[in-house]
Order: structure tokens, then sequence, then C-alpha cells
């Protein structure tokens, strides 16, 4: 059938309007299509920003606090905030140092995470609330990853410490650790008690009040070599062995354990170990930015140690009449709250201690900048100075 025409050759009316009509839904259509695209696009940009905040949460536990939430660090700040900014009495500044290590925690987590202070100074609630979930998220993944493969791997460490054991100690449950078990038993049991004995020993596991185990008392796990000294109770604290062997195996990785004894190897041998290898490795610990350790970092791992020992199968804050919480808190106590300057230098040389231990002589150490203004460099710097002066 022909086409209809208009007189002067050119499509009817109608045919003009349909083809108008037709090609306005084309364009629709190709409007949509973009859209959908778009959608789509985002769709897939915010899962990879919350996958993004999820990874990085992964440090919080880790290294900011263990118990404590996001948003109740932020809410610290907040309050931090109103008591600087506003008048405040005696009674104020009591519910500021009740906040104090909150606070201390928010400044970890802006140290290990410093993108969040511009979300939490100019990001709006929504927008905090759902980065905190994903923080929030990425936090307890991490500890509960590290509780079940710390779990098995602590088994073959104690198995090699004090081989033989009898009876073997089973890695897929915990029924048979903790006060059940004479190798875990000892090793959780408070410093000041003597294990051996059968009066502590049965008294413990019957929770007489005389022999109570809880976070007022340092677990013999934490000293080198598994020995207390009730004179000196701060000798060879925080120099296990064992402790050293977990945190290696969260935070460097599993194969770096082999090299803790690298310091007393031939120096061929020395040249020859995997640690070179590790030093190379992105493990978690350069994933977190992690240049050092850190008093969180040993706190975190002494939980996760005296968890690991314990006959509980399911992570609590409290067992029995131990207070995990409160052990976590003294920890980091005994590394942060100072009575003076004869305790933070013997904190220093613990922690320069752990750190060659942890990452070896080859670790990136920064210089402290009263070093760097003695040096020659500076020295030289300041009398080319002078002599411009003059």
């Amino acid at each position: 059938m022909a086409e209809s025409q208009s007189d002067d050759g050119q499509p009817s009316g109608d045919e003009d309007a349909l083809h108008i009509a037709h090609c306005r839904s084309k364009r629709q259509i190709a409007a949509l299509e973009l859209e959908l695209e778009t959608m789509r696009a985002s769709s897939k940009k915010s899962r990879r920003q919350q996958d993004s905040y999820v990874h990085r949460g992964r440090a919080i536990r880790r290294l900011v606090t263990l118990y404590e939430n996001v948003e109740d660090l932020i809410a610290a700040f907040d309050r931090h905030q109103e008591f600087q900014e506003n008048d405040h009495n005696e009674s104020d500044l009591e519910n500021t140092c009740d906040d104090d290590r909150l606070y201390k925690s928010f400044e970890e987590l802006i140290t290990v995470l410093p993108w969040m202070k511009k979300i939490v100074l100019r990001g709006t609630a929504d927008e905090l609330e759902d980065i905190c979930k994903q923080l929030q998220k990425g936090a307890d993944g991490a500890r509960g990853d590290d509780t079940a493969n710390l779990k098995q791997d602590i088994v073959s460490w104690l198995t090699d410490l004090f081989h033989p054991i009898e009876p073997p100690l089973c890695t897929t449950t915990k029924d048979e650790h903790g006060f059940v078990h004479d190798v875990t038993g000892k090793l959780i049991c408070p410093a000041e008690f003597d294990w051996d004995l059968a009066i502590v020993k049965d008294g413990i596991r019957d929770r007489n009040p005389s022999y109570l185990v809880t976070a007022y008392s340092w677990p013999l796990f934490l000293y080198e070599n598994f020995e207390f000294y009730s004179t000196d109770a701060e000798r060879g604290l925080f120099r296990s062995s064992l402790l050293i062997k977990a945190f290696k195996f969260i935070f460097t990785s599993p194969s770096s354990i082999r090299d803790l004894d690298e310091d007393h190897a031939t120096p061929g041998h020395r040249r020859g170990s995997s640690n070179q290898k590790a030093a190379t490795k992105n493990h978690i610990a350069s994933i977190l930015g992690m240049k050092a350790v850190t008093p969180r970092s040993i706190a975190y791992t002494a939980v996760q140690v005296r968890f690991a020992l314990s006959s509980a199968n399911t992570w609590h804050n409290v067992d029995g009449d131990f207070d995990y919480s409160q052990f976590y808190n003294t920890i980091l106590d005994f590394f942060e709250d100072l009575p003076g300057p004869a305790a933070k230098k013997r904190v220093d040389e613990l922690l320069a201690w752990w750190n060659r231990k942890a990452f070896g002589k080859n670790r990136p150490i920064t210089l402290p900048v009263t070093a760097v203004k003695k040096s020659s460099v500076s020295q030289l710097a300041a009398q080319h100075l002078a002599k411009e002066v003059e």
C-alpha cells in the first residue's frame, strides 16, 4: 500500500505525529536504560564502599578497642568536645574522667583510621551510622576469625612446649581445656597461686572463695618461662613465648613463628631464614599500617590467648569469675597509666623488646624528634643559619 503523503509530497500529519512519538519513545527508553545503568553502577560503588569499610574495620578490635562499639567512641568524643567548649563544674569533670578510657580509644581510632575524623566532624548522621555499622561488622569479623584460628594452632604450640601432654589436647572442642586439663589449667592459673599444689588445683576447680580466678590476677601464661616472682611481680611479665607466638600468628603470619629464635641462629642460617621473605609479604600488620607493636595489640593478643586456653567454646565477656573486659583494661593500664618516668622507661624497653621479637631487626624505625635535632645534619643546618645572621 502506498505511503500517504500530503500534496507537497511530505508525510501526512498523522504519520508525522506517529514518527515523532516513535522517536520520543526511543529517547525515553535510552534515558531509562542510562538511568538503570547508572543505578547499577551506583549500587556496585556502594557495595564496594561498604566492603571497603568492613575491611578497614578489621583493625579496630586488634588495634583500637576490643569491647566498645565505634558509636560509643564517637559519643565519648562528643562529650569531650562539649566539656571543652562549655562551662563545667566538678561533677562534669568526674563524668569526663569516667569517659577518659573511651576517649583514649577514640584517639587510637583516629590514629589507625585517620580519615574517620573528617567523617565524624562533617559527615551526616545517616552517613556516620552506616559507616559505623560496616566498621563494626569488620571489627567483630576479624576477632571471630582470630579466635577460631588460634583455637587449633595453640594446641600444637602447647604440645611442643610441654611434650608429652597427657591426655592430648583436642583441636576441635575445648571442653577438656581450661582448668579441666593440667597444662591449660596451669597457664591460666593466677600467677600468685601454685597450680602444682593439690589444694590450689582443687580449690580453683571447686570455686573455693580462697582460690577464685579473677582479672585481678595476672595469668601465669603472661610470664617468661611461665615463672612468677612474688618479690618482683613485673619480672618477665608480657615476655611469654606463648604470647609472642600468638602475636606473630595474628599480626604477621603463622609461618613467621618459626623465626622466633632467629637471634640465636648462626649467621649463615639467619641469612637463609624465612623472616626476610616474611618482610616482603603483605601480612596483617602491614595491611593495617602497623609499624610497631602497641599496648593494645598486646592486650588483644593476651585476651585471645586466655580465651583459647579456657574451656569456653563461645565468646563471652565473663568466664566464671574472670572478666575479660577488666583483663583487657588492666593490661592497657599497665602500659598507658604509668606512675612515673621509671615505669615509662621499663615499658619503653619492653615494647622495644616486643618490636625486635615481632618484626626483627630490619623493621622500619622512626627516629625521635630529639634525636633528629641532635644529628650532625641538624647541627650543620643551625650553624649555617647562624653564620647567615652574623
